[in-house]
């Protein structure tokens, strides 16, 4: 008796592994190969990025809870009233299964969205990736295992070519022209609203494309705003953190320059530059959406109080006299060396 038991187990456990569901196998795969083609930083920021991240972020985590949640097909129709209790044994239609997907990931997303803020992981391209990838494969590995444990005349499965039929017939199977116009239309304006909006989060518009360049100290075992060191002895050395931050869409060749300025303080409040000789040039390239961060020796080179520590950003070479008002971006510190 135990040994029928035990087999009866097995079977119901190994099922799902020898009949594996097309449907969420082709997920877990399309979700994987749009994963790491978004990861390579020459396509992130482009249309091609918004076509494949699109069904990426707005189905596929969706497609996947609603495969977990209602593993069996549609409905009966051979009575006109269906008890509850089968409709959640049986599940729902082809169509309901596809508008629950986009509302799903629409819920999941967000969720997942925070739960990354809470565990400190930066919200950047390859966590949001693995994160994306790590939830729908995670889904669709225990709606298979659900699935496979549903008698097979009533488990769900998809077919291409009833799906196109059913398709064909929704958009042209009206009894007038003009009523299959409207299906036509109302088809395409959901395909547009839901491009313009995979859109607006993929790629940023122009106002918003910016390069950022930030002076760092550690405290606490964090970063945060450099502040103006202690004063220096001579032939003594600072360390700062220098942080760049892309957002232009694209990899961009940054030069950070470092000058140690002396400045003579005007009337007005304003401040002009006496003296200034180049530390050193830093170079790196960064890629879109990516930020980059190095450590920086501060080691003066001449004496005095109130000097600007002045860092001039540029996206290429820098020009022949950087200074503050060709610089397309610039931090400073103010620091005092001793004679």
């Amino acid at each position: 008796m135990s040994h029928g038991t035990t087999e009866s187990w097995l079977s119901r456990i190994t099922r799902p592994v020898f009949e594996l569901p097309a449907d969420l196998v082709g997920v877990v795969v399309a979700v994987a190969a749009v994963a790491f083609t978004l990861a390579q930083s020459g396509v992130r920021g482009t249309p091609v990025a918004v076509a494949l991240g699109l069904p990426f972020v707005l189905f596929a985590p969706g497609y996947a809870l609603v495969s977990l949640l209602f593993p069996g097909t549609g409905p009966s129709r051979r009575s006109g009233w269906t008890s509850p209790a089968r409709v959640r044994r049986e599940g729902i239609t082809p169509g309901e299964r596809a508008a629950l997907s986009f509302g799903g990931s629409l819920a999941l997303v967000p969720v997942l969205a925070l739960s990354l803020s809470l565990a400190s992981v930066p919200f950047e391209p390859l966590p949001v990736l693995v994160a994306v990838f790590g939830l729908t494969l995670t889904l669709s590995v225990f709606a298979a295992l659900r699935r496979g444990n549903v008698p097979a005349e009533d488990r769900f499965g998809v077919s291409f070519r009833t799906g196109a039929s059913r398709l064909r017939a929704a958009l042209f199977g009206a009894e007038s022209s003009a009523d299959v116009a409207l299906n036509v239309v109302l088809a395409l304006s959901v395909v547009v609203a839901l491009s313009a909006v995979g859109f607006a989060f993929a790629a940023p518009q122009d106002g918003e494309r910016f390069s950022r360049l930030s002076l760092l100290e550690r405290e606490g075992g964090k970063f945060v705003t450099a502040k103006n060191p202690e004063p220096f002895e001579v032939g003594e050395t600072k360390p700062v953190h220098v942080a760049v931050d892309n957002r232009e869409g694209k990899s961009v060749e940054y030069t950070v320059v470092v000058q140690l300025q002396r400045v003579e303080q005007r009337p007005d409040g304003s401040a002009r530059v006496v003296d200034r000789v180049e530390l050193d040039r830093l170079s790196h390239r960064v890629a879109a959406g990516e930020s980059w961060r190095t450590r920086y020796a501060i080691s003066p080179t001449m004496a005095g109080e109130n000097l600007r520590l002045q860092f001039l950003l540029y996206k290429g070479d820098p020009p022949a006299n950087p200074t503050t008002s060709n610089a397309d971006e610039h931090a400073h510190l103010w620091i005092d060396v001793a004679t």
